[in-house]
């Protein structure tokens, strides 16, 4: 009866370690809680720069952001002399398929800008994909740049004025949001799918796994903050639990 009983324990121990915590609750959140980042951010890129927080000032654009504590996180890009950007990411802790959004700030809409995912830390996060606005705030952009050639590749496109709400305003908050699964993608601008709801797929050799975090770029000006907000990573596929414990798997058999 004993061995049974260890037996059924070994079983929910293994299920339980190895269960999904998929949920529609996200598992890591950046609010920058009273001016002050929630998450480790990671530079990359073989640039200093990394997410930073600021406090908005009464008088600053964006200083009504979405959450209405005038709190943000800030992805300022390098000198061009320096490669002119800013890779700074968080640990998506073991999710490769999630869904990945927050707010961005246009600002002056000059550099190249928004999420990145499946980025590989192993290179210096110089692999991954990012969902992006264009300087000049016309086109929206899916791409992949992987290493070592680092040359950043269009896998899909979108016209904003083809968007409800038009070419995006300066000085504007706006809500991205990547939902990716395997080798297909969504994309969302102000909750308006940008693909007309079919997914776009990454055909030819897709990355699989990885990071997420914040991009910004510009081959003519360094310098320049962009602005995030209420970053939210949700997983939506299975990963070892880093919340099971002995103790919460024995109150089973109590």
């Amino acid at each position: 009866m004993r061995k049974a009983s260890i037996g059924m324990f070994t079983a929910v121990l293994g299920a339980t370690l190895l269960a999904s915590v998929s949920s529609a609750d996200p598992y890591r959140e950046e609010h920058v809680t009273g001016g002050v980042l929630d998450l480790l951010w990671i530079n990359g890129y073989d640039t200093p720069n990394n997410m930073t927080p600021v406090t908005l000032a009464s008088d600053h654009p964006a200083y009504a952001n979405p959450s209405g504590d005038h709190t943000v996180g800030s992805a300022t890009n390098a000198a061009p002399i320096n490669g002119g950007l800013i890779v700074t990411t968080i640990d998506a802790l073991g999710a490769s398929d999630y869904q990945w959004e927050g707010w961005m700030f246009t600002g002056d809409g000059n550099t190249r800008r928004g999420l990145i995912f499946r980025a590989s830390p192993a290179n210096n996060v110089k692999t991954f994909y990012m969902f992006v606005l264009e300087s000049g705030l016309l086109r929206l952009r899916f791409r992949k740049l992987v290493a070592p050639s680092q040359i950043s590749t269009i896998v899909s496109e979108w016209f904003t004025t083809a968007l409800p709400g038009g070419l995006p305003a300066l000085n504007t908050w706006h809500h991205m949001k990547v939902v990716a699964t395997g080798s297909s993608f969504q994309f969302f601008w102000d909750g308006v799918d940008v693909n007309g709801g079919a997914p776009v797929v990454d055909a030819v050799d897709p990355l699989t796994s990885g990071n997420v975090g914040c991009y910004n770029f510009s081959a003519a000006s360094g310098e320049v903050p962009v602005l995030y907000d209420d970053l939210l990573l949700t997983n939506l596929g299975p990963v070892a639990s880093r919340r099971s414990s002995w103790g919460a798997i024995k109150k089973l058999y109590r």
